[in-house]
C-alpha cells in the first residue's frame, strides 16, 4: 500500500481531491494534506510519501520550490503538478526537475485518478530498480572483496595456458575483471624468486611466511602503481607492472632500487633469501614468453643470491668457466672414516669454488648425480639400505634445491652429517669417544668450556657428539661438566684451607655467586656450610 500527499493553498481545492474521489480502488493506505510548502516538508520528512499532488502558485515556498526539495530530500516520490496556470516557464521547469505529469485546474476527477494511477506504476518500477540496486551493491560489495582473487586466478589461468591469449578473448576476460588492460597494453613483470628459509620452517609454516613475502613484495615492490602481485607454485612469486594511458610503465632502475630494499626487508624480518628478476617492457598477450624468458634467467642463475638481475643486461649468455668434477672419491674416503668436521670443511670449499665460477644448472644437476652415486657405492659397499640412513627420503632434491648454490651447499652438507653419523653410530666404539671426552673436561676443568673445542678434540659434529654423549652417560655435557667441577670443589673444601673464591676459581668459576649457587643445588649446603660441616667432623 502507498500514501499520498494533496499540497494546495485552497482548502476547497484538498476537500474536492480527497472526498470527491473513490481512492479504494487504488492502493492507498493513506491521504495526507497540506495547506504550503513548509507543511508538506514536514510531513515528508515523517512519512514516506509515494506520490506527491501539488499546486504551484503558493505563497512563500512554490511548487517548483517544493519539487527541487524534494528531489533532494525524498527522490523516490513522484510528484504530479495541478495549476491553474498554463504558463510555459511553469511547465518547462516542472519538466526540468521530472515532474510526473503537469495538469490543468480545474481537472476532471476521473483524469486525476487515471494519472495518479499511473503515477502508482512508476512507484512500482522505482522501487523495484530500488531493490535490484541493492542486490547490485550487495553482490558487488562481495565481487570487490573477492576480485583480487579472482584477478589472481586470472593470471593463474593465463600463465598455465587455461585461458587463450588471442586478443579476443584476452580482451573481453580483461574487461570482465575490470582491468585497465587491453591484449596489446604493456606489462613489466618482476620475478621474485625464493631461495632458502634461514629457519626450518613446516610445510604451513612455509606457506605463511610466503604470504608474508607477498604482502611486503605489494607494499615495497608495487609500491601502490597500477599491478598486481601473482603468487605461483615452488616459492615464485610475479608482480606485474600495467601501463594505461593515464600511468606509464615504472622504468627497470627505479624498481631495481624497490627491490634492494624488499630483499633487504625480507631477510632481516621474514628470515629468507631471495633474488629479484626483473624483465623488459611486453605486452600483455606475451606474458607467457616474458615470464619464460625470466624463468630461465632465474634457473641458470645457481651462484648470485639475494641478487637484483635485469633482463636487459642479461639477453647475452655469457661464457662460463666450469670447475673439474668434485673430488667425490677423497669425499668417500671422509664418509669411510667418519670424519665429519673435515668432510664439511671440503664441502664448502668446493661450494665456495663453485661460487666464484658462476656454475650453472646443467652443472648442478651433474654434480647431484654425481654426488648421489658416491653416497650409494658407500651404502651399497656396507650393505645398508638408504632409508637406514635417511628416514624421511632427505636425499630426494627437487627443482629448488638444484637451482640455488646455497641451497645446495645446505642440502649437500646435512646428508654428509647424517651419513657420517650413521657411520660412527655403527662403525666406532663410541665409549672410547666419550672417555676420551671425558679426560678432556678433566684435564681442562679450570678453563672456560666449548662444545665446539671438545667436538674438534675428538674430531666429531658437534650436535652429534652432544646426543652420543647423553646416549652414553645419561648427562648432557654441561651437566656432567659441572658434577665434575662440584666435585674437585668439595675435595678442595675438605682438604685445604684455600679461600671459598680461590676454589671457585680452581675449578672454572669467575663468579663466586653462580659457583655458591650450583654448589647448594647439586650438595644442598653453600660452600662455607659445607667446609664447616665436613671440616669440622
Amino acid at each position: 500500500m502507498y500514501n499520498l500527499l494533496v499540497v494546495d493553498d485552497e482548502e476547497i481545492a484538498i476537500r474536492g481531491i480527497v472526498e470527491g474521489i473513490d481512492w479504494s480502488t487504488l492502493p492507498i493506505a493513506n491521504i495526507y494534506t497540506a495547506i504550503d510548502a513548509e507543511e508538506a516538508q514536514a510531513l515528508l520528512k515523517e512519512h514516506t510519501i509515494h506520490i506527491m499532488l501539488s499546486d504551484i502558485d503558493m505563497p512563500n515556498l512554490s511548487g517548483i520550490d517544493l519539487l527541487e526539495w524534494v528531489n533532494e530530500h525524498s527522490p523516490s516520490s513522484v510528484t504530479i503538478f495541478l495549476t491553474g496556470h498554463a504558463d510555459f516557464k511553469y511547465a518547462q521547469q516542472a519538466v526540468q526537475l521530472d515532474c510526473f505529469d503537469y495538469l490543468l485546474k480545474p481537472i476532471d476527477h476521473q483524469a486525476l485518478k487515471a494519472c495518479v494511477k499511473e503515477a502508482l506504476n512508476k512507484v512500482i518500477d522505482l522501487e523495484q530498480l530500488a531493490k535490484i540496486k541493492v542486490t547490485y551493491s550487495l553482490f558487488y560489495e562481495q565481487w570487490s572483496k573477492q576480485r583480487p582473487i579472482l584477478i589472481e586466478r586470472f593470471w593463474h589461468d593465463v600463465l598455465h595456458y587455461r585461458l587463450s591469449a588471442a586478443p579476443q578473448q584476452l580482451d573481453a576476460a580483461l574487461q570482465t575483471y575490470a582491468l585497465p588492460l587491453q591484449s596489446d597494453s604493456l606489462l613489466r613483470i618482476v620475478l621474485i624468486s625464493i631461495e632458502q628459509w634461514r629457519e626450518e620452517w613446516s610445510a604451513r609454516d612455509e606457506e605463511i611466511m610466503t604470504y608474508g613475502i607477498k604482502n611486503a613484495a605489494e607494499e615495497l615492490v608495487l609500491h601502490g602503481e597500477h599491478g598486481h602481485i601473482v603468487q605461483d607454485g615452488g616459492g615464485i612469486i610475479y608482480v606485474l607492472f600495467y601501463e594505461s594511458p593515464e600511468h606509464e610503465l615504472q622504468s627497470a632502475s627505479i624498481i631495481a632500487e624497490r627491490c634492494k630494499t624488499f630483499i633487504n626487508q625480507c631477510k632481516d624480518m621474514l628470515h629468507c633469501s631471495l633474488s629479484c628478476y626483473i624483465g623488459e617492457p611486453a605486452q600483455t598477450r606475451q606474458l607467457r614468453e616474458a615470464v619464460q624468458a625470466l624463468l630461465t634467467m632465474e634457473r641458470s642463475n645457481v651462484s648470485n643470491t639475494c641478487a637484483i638481475l635485469l633482463e636487459q643486461e642479461h639477453a647475452h649468455e655469457q661464457e662460463i668457466s666450469v670447475p673439474q668434477a668434485a673430488p667425490f672419491s677423497d669425499w668417500s674416503l671422509l664418509l669411510e672414516s667418519g670424519k665429519q668436521a673435515e668432510l664439511a670443511q671440503r664441502i664448502d670449499e668446493w661450494f665456495d669454488q663453485m661460487q666464484q665460477l658462476k656454475v650453472d644448472y646443467t652443472y648442478m644437476a651433474s654434480f647431484y648425480y654425481g654426488y648421489m652415486n658416491m653416497l650409494f657405492q658407500w651404502l651399497n659397499k656396507k650393505s645398508v639400505q638408504m632409508t637406514d640412513v635417511f628416514k624421511h627420503s632427505e636425499w630426494e632434491a627437487g627443482e629448488n634445491i638444484l637451482k640455488s648454490l646455497p641451497r645446495m651447499r645446505t642440502w649437500t652438507q646435512q646428508l654428509s652429517q647424517q651419513i657420517t653419523e650413521y657411520a660412527n653410530r655403527n662403525g666406532k666404539d663410541v665409549s672410547q669417544v666419550v672417555e676420551k671426552v671425558q679426560r678432556y673436561m678433566e684435564e681442562h676443568l679450570g678453563e672456560e668450556f666449548s662444545r665446539e673445542q671438545v667436538a674438534d678434540a675428538v674430531y666429531l659434529n658437534p650436535a652429534y657428539l652432544s646426543r652420543l654423549f647423553r646416549r652414553e652417560t645419561g648427562y648432557s655435557l654441561t651437566d656432567y661438566l659441572v658434577r665434575l667441577r662440584i666435585t674437585k670443589a668439595r675435595i678442595e673444601l675438605e682438604k685445604t684451607n684455600n679461600r671459598v673464591s680461590d676454589v671457585a676459581i680452581n675449578v672454572g668459576y669467575g663468579n663466586f655467586s653462580h659457583f655458591s649457587k650450583l654448589f647448594k643445588k647439586t650438595t644442598g649446603l653453600t660452600p662455607q656450610e659445607y667446609r664447616k660441616k665436613f671440616q669440622n667432623v
